[in-house]
């Protein structure tokens, strides 16, 4: 069985919004070793990664409100392309290509 890799962290609401440009939440999570090295691991093997996120509405014991992220790595579902014509009008991405460099020390 494989050992699922998660983290959390938190996310409240901007209190330094003073312009609609500027984001409606901020906050800020760590990515642990353990993940950092599964979506090493998925790009190494050609695959697309991608963080899995659920998200719940909280409030902190002084009555403020936030968000509590949890997040997972996962391999990204193929993303859709408006082709102009077909059934759905829809065609699935071409898979990602690999590095030009097998020596190359980054995977990315």
């Amino acid at each position: 069985m494989e050992q699922r890799i998660s983290g959390d962290g938190q996310i409240y609401p901007n209190k330094y919004k003073d312009a609609p440009n500027k984001p409606d939440i901020t906050g800020e999570f760590a990515v642990n070793k353990e993940t950092l090295k599964q979506l090493v691991s998925l790009l190494k093997e050609g695959k697309e990664p991608a963080l899995k996120v659920a998200i719940w509405n909280r409030v902190s014991k002084a009555g403020n409100p936030y968000h509590y992220i949890k997040y997972e790595p996962v391999e990204a579902k193929p993303k859709k392309e408006y082709n102009g014509g077909g059934s759905s009008g829809f065609k699935a991405n071409p898979p990602p290509t690999q590095a030009e460099d097998p020596d190359d020390p980054l995977p990315f």
